[in-house]
């Protein structure tokens, strides 16, 4: 028997056993571990076990602990793992460096292929939408509706239509994602104004698909990497020169497989691209003077997918921005960077949970004084308009690239 047909006949026989060997790629995750002190401060600082407890939800340091087990052990992390909103958190803090949110991933994705009956049901209904639908969410059946939404929004938001264009060699690729395409409309068409008003040659792509952080939170590596491959054609063939997005997570997720998938283009999001590409000296002079007698006080929440998942800097650039705009005026609450609880796909199966890990955020706004709630990412901004709208709040929200689109001048 040669060397290969003894490692298949080993294969099979802990196959039998539910045994399924790390692949290489997967060993250099379960090493990282092995640097793991069990210091604890994952466990102090994880908004879920703050929320919840930890007979709810173990911890960071327990999945990561079940995970350097044999893979039979570790199937009992399953109604553990899905409930980590991969926040970042527990990796910002340990002194190790250990990257449970990829260390999480890992897990969910084996699950996902060996045992995918420990899944929640609801995120089995998710991946067929994207499986089916190239999409995180179902697209509008009837265009004509979809318009109408989009006009309602844009009437009531005191903002004007401007059309979809695709440009080939246009400067920037704009990619609004799949909740600002197909649910936060507003949000898309406020990037367009934005754009347009700085006078930016832009595209968007003819049929947008899903950047593939879904798939990738469930576990479905096939085809978040499938996705990923389609929007590089499209991309390339586009032959644009920087790619802009207006999701925390989209930011975060195609600056990680441009890179790793050799695009050859920047990934901004929205408030990167205002501050670095358009300049604090245009900025400065763009915005409409206010006409109210009191200034509006706004308080900032931080997408974790921007603080702790792409670069800190993006929300010191939204303060920037923030700060230029005539009558208003920004206090900080002081949660401001904690978990919005949606993350990880948590609010589809667990909404529980996720208001829960909320409850500081919405404590910690009321406390400002403030009357809206400005965030650069959709998935933040329903997230907290649902848990404000719970709680009976006055205080509004809005997502941040709408709030600097209704603060132009609207032209034409």
């Amino acid at each position: 028997m040669s060397e290969e047909e003894a490692y298949q006949t080993v294969l099979a026989t802990l196959k039998k056993e539910a045994i399924y060997p790390y692949t290489e790629d997967e060993m250099q995750v379960v090493k990282s571990i092995e640097s793991c002190i069990n210091c604890g401060l994952c466990i102090q600082h994880c908004p879920v076990v703050a929320a919840v407890g930890l007979d709810r939800f173990s911890g960071p340091r327990s999945i990561a602990v079940e995970l350097s087990r044999s893979p039979p052990e570790y199937w009992t992390t399953a109604d553990v793992v899905y409930l980590c909103t991969g926040c970042g958190t527990c990796r910002e803090v340990c002194p190790k460096d250990v990257d449970i949110p990829e260390i999480v991933n890992l897990i969910r994705a084996r699950i996902f292929k060996h045992r995918p009956d420990l899944m929640p049901k609801q995120l089995h209904t998710a991946d067929a939408i994207i499986v089916e639908h190239g999409l995180a969410f179902v697209p509008w059946e009837d265009p004509e509706e979809k318009a109408e939404s989009r006009d309602m929004r844009l009437e009531r938001l005191g903002l004007r239509y401007i059309p979809d264009q695709v440009v080939k060699g246009a400067d920037v690729l704009f990619y609004p994602g799949c909740q600002a395409e197909e649910r936060a409309q507003e949000v898309k068409e406020s990037a367009k104004i934005i754009l347009n008003h700085f006078k930016v040659k832009f595209t968007l792509l003819e049929e947008l698909n899903c950047c593939g952080l879904p798939a990738t939170l469930l576990g479905d590596d096939k085809t978040a990497l499938e996705l990923a491959l389609k929007l590089k054609k499209k991309v390339k063939d586009l032959g644009v020169k920087m790619l802009v997005t207006t999701c925390a997570g989209c930011t975060s997720n195609l600056a990680r497989i441009a890179e790793r998938d050799a695009w050859g283009i920047p990934v901004y999001h929205m408030l990167e691209y205002l501050v670095e590409e358009i300049g604090i000296a245009k900025l400065s002079s763009a915005f409409k003077q206010s006409t109210e007698e009191e200034p509006l006080r706004v308080t900032l929440h931080d997408p974790c997918h921007l603080i702790k998942h792409t670069s800190r800097i993006t929300m010191d650039y939204a303060g920037q921005i923030l700060g230029l705009i005539p009558g208003v005026e920004v206090t900080q609450s002081y949660a401001h960077d904690s978990c919005c609880g949606g993350g990880g796909l948590v609010s589809y199966h667990a909404g529980d949970v996720a208001r829960a890990v909320m409850k500081e955020n919405l404590a910690a706004i009321e406390e400002t004084g403030a009357t809206r709630v400005v965030t650069p990412c959709p998935l933040c901004t329903a997230q907290l308009e649902d848990s404000l709208f719970r709680q009976g709040s006055s205080v509004e929200v809005d997502d941040m690239t709408v709030f600097i689109a209704q603060r132009l001048p609207q032209e034409g």
